[in-house]
Formats: structure tokens, sequence, C-alpha cells
């Protein structure tokens, strides 16, 4: 019995140094900031490891197509409130849709090798079924 305590006691300090040293090699203080403030752009400079003309070329992107997406948002909030016929709606909320996934691959084209389909990984499956009530978001929702 007693070399069982031993070994468990082993067994329980080699994972609990196994978890520290992996937090230590994999912590980021810039990203963990990030998302502690909610900043998406530094978020996303973090995450997919931008360089400095990457990140300018996407705040660019992200700021012309801020007034894109304020047209739709107005168009689709506007269309809702005189109760447009639901065709109507469903088109304008399909045109935001095709207007976020061609921004998402301008942005997806601006970054690194493979980081590219990974940001695209993460944000297509978002908007696939969008209910255009805000902006989309990464967060996980329950």
């Amino acid at each position: 019995m007693r070399n069982w305590w031993l070994s468990l006691l082993v067994v329980l300090a080699a994972g609990a140094a196994s978890f520290g040293v992996f937090y230590a090699l994999n912590d980021d203080a810039e990203l963990r900031r990030a998302a502690r403030d909610g900043d998406a752009m530094a978020w996303l400079r973090a995450e997919f490891h931008l360089s400095d003309e990457q990140f300018a070329a996407i705040r660019q992107l992200h700021d012309d197509y801020a007034l894109v997406c304020t047209r739709h948002c107005r168009a689709i909030i506007n269309a809702r409130q005189r109760q447009a016929p639901a065709g109507e709606i469903a088109t304008l909320e399909q045109v935001c849709v095709d207007a976020m996934t061609e921004h998402f691959r301008r942005v997806a084209s601006l970054m690194p090798a493979g980081e590219g389909e990974r940001y695209l990984a993460i944000v297509l499956p978002r908007i696939a079924n969008y209910e255009h009530v805000g902006a989309p978001s990464v967060q996980v929702t329950p």
C-alpha cells in the first residue's frame, strides 16, 4: 500500500509540473490582455501572429468595411421596423452575409500562410446562420 501512495504522489507531482511548464511556455500576455479588454483587433493581431504591415492592412480593411456593415445593418433594421415582406428581409440578410464572407476572405488573404485558413475556420461558421442582431462574435455562446 505504501508504494501505491508514493506512486500516486509521483504521478500527481509530474502532472502538476507538466501543466505548469505547458502553461508557462504557452502563456501569451498580449492575447490574454486583448481577450480581457474585449479588443477584437488586438486579439486578431496576437492570435494570428500578424506583422505590423499585415495588421495595418487588415485594420484598414476593417475600417473600410465598417461603413459597408453599417449600411447593411441600417437597411435590415429599417426593413424589420417597417415590417417589410420576409423575402425582402431575407435578401438584405443574404447580401450582408455575402459581404461579410468576402470581407473575411480578404482579411484572411493578408495573414501569414496557414493563419488565414485557421481564421476562416473560426469566423465563417459564425455567419452561416447569422441572426443579424449585432456584430458577429468569436466568443463561444452557450
